[in-house]
């Protein structure tokens, strides 16, 4: 058995997805820690309204009512905003106490607050990944990981941090799907085909920015550093891409690394 088991309602092991590999259950933080906001917030709420009754009740008692209202609207106004939180904290809570993903052999499943969706390997048409190192003052605090998947039906789904080890998890979806996406793109390039890769287009004439190409014979260098595609030109400015824009990666690398090279730092 799987640790942590899997929830009721993914598809079993041995389903049309295969055998059961992995379990990536959302993070404590995002369910369990919303749910302890969202009672501190209410306890803060009604602490805040039970002062501000209490102080215009005093007041009252001791001048009348003309400064009544003047006691009470500053509770009632931090009590109002305490309650949006509660709701905020909440619903972070329940959007996200049943989430979690499972690997299995044939394709992945995913589960929101609007159901389980199976996503096999061969329904994956493309994927973009964001993933960002964080710096305070110049120290590493961490990276943070986002991955957007786009399947045959043009159906989108997002997978970030919010799931334990969503790297490992997206690794495996990438492992088992590139072979399915490079194939095609590389005998579509090899028939002198273009290929798009979001904003970046390559044929055997060169690589396209926009309107920008440029000749595989005038690119100096392929590198990828601190986020960005870059090409160097032997004579002239290059171009750069942010990877985050650029669909399927791993096939557009794999692809540049036989063409030109590729050099990563």
């Amino acid at each position: 058995m799987l640790n942590p088991a899997i929830p009721a309602g993914f598809p079993p092991d041995r389903s049309d997805l295969g055998a059961t590999v992995q379990y990536f259950p959302v993070r404590k933080i995002h369910k369990t820690g919303n749910l302890l906001l969202s009672i501190l917030f209410l306890l803060g709420a009604l602490a805040s309204l039970a002062y501000g009754l209490f102080t215009a009740y005093t007041a009252y008692m001791q001048h009348g009512a003309m400064v009544l209202g003047g006691k009470l609207i500053p509770s009632l106004i931090i009590t109002a905003s305490l309650l949006v939180l509660v709701l905020v904290a909440g619903w972070g809570a329940y959007s996200n106490w049943h989430r979690g993903a499972v690997l299995y052999e044939k394709g992945f499943a995913v589960r929101s607050r609007k159901g389980i969706r199976n996503w096999r390997w061969e329904d994956i048409a493309a994927i973009k990944m964001n993933i960002t190192r964080q710096y305070t003052n110049g120290i590493y605090t961490g990276t943070t990981h986002e991955y957007t998947l786009l399947n045959q039906q043009n159906e989108r789904l997002t997978i970030d941090d919010a799931l334990v080890k969503v790297d490992e998890l997206a690794e495996a979806i990438q492992q088992n799907v590139f072979a399915r996406l490079y194939e095609p793109a590389a005998q579509q390039y090899n028939q002198g085909k273009p290929l798009a890769f979001g904003p970046l287009v390559i044929s055997k004439l060169g690589l396209q920015f926009g309107k920008k190409t440029i000749p595989w014979e005038e690119v100096k260098e392929v590198s990828l550093k601190r986020g960005n595609l870059k090409v160097s030109r032997k004579q002239s400015r290059g171009a750069s891409v942010p990877v985050h824009a650029i669909p399927n990666l791993n096939v557009l690398l794999a692809i540049l690394q036989q063409v030109v090279g590729l050099k990563t730092s």
